[in-house]
């Protein structure tokens, strides 16, 4: 699990981990911890947010914002979009957006990019039908 980094790796950021590694929906700590429960029934809600700001900060997951404004979190590091739902706060992973060869645009000519994220926003199938 260990990306980067000299913190010691504990049961509960395993399990928080997991959980966060099999979700498919961009959990919330919330969610996350009533999954985590279930697994270790004594963990605290404090302790699920300070093994997800070490994940983060690991390089392990990502925190993304909903338009609940609420964090979300994923482990899929591999490129690709967003779509959140205006509507109904859904996010949902937009497969096959095209990347750009960052080094290569001239607006960035000079600037080193660490990160990007595509994102679009609007209104999901499910609350348009």
């Amino acid at each position: 699990m260990r990306k980067s980094g000299s913190t010691r790796e504990t049961r509960q950021r395993k399990v928080v981990y997991e959980v966060v590694r099999h979700s498919k929906d961009h959990p919330t700590a919330d969610m996350i911890f009533d999954q985590v429960r279930d697994k270790l029934p004594t963990v605290s809600l404090g302790t699920v947010y300070r093994n997800l700001s070490v994940l983060k900060d690991q390089g392990l997951v990502i925190e993304l914002r909903g338009s609940d404004r609420r964090a979300h979190f994923e482990a899929d590091l591999t490129p690709h979009a967003h779509f959140t739902c205006t509507h109904c706060g859904a996010i949902s992973d937009i497969e096959g957006c095209p990347t750009p060869d960052w080094e290569r645009l001239p607006c960035l000519a000079g600037y080193t990019v660490e990160e990007h994220r595509l994102e679009f926003r609007g209104i999901c199938p499910q609350c348009n039908s």
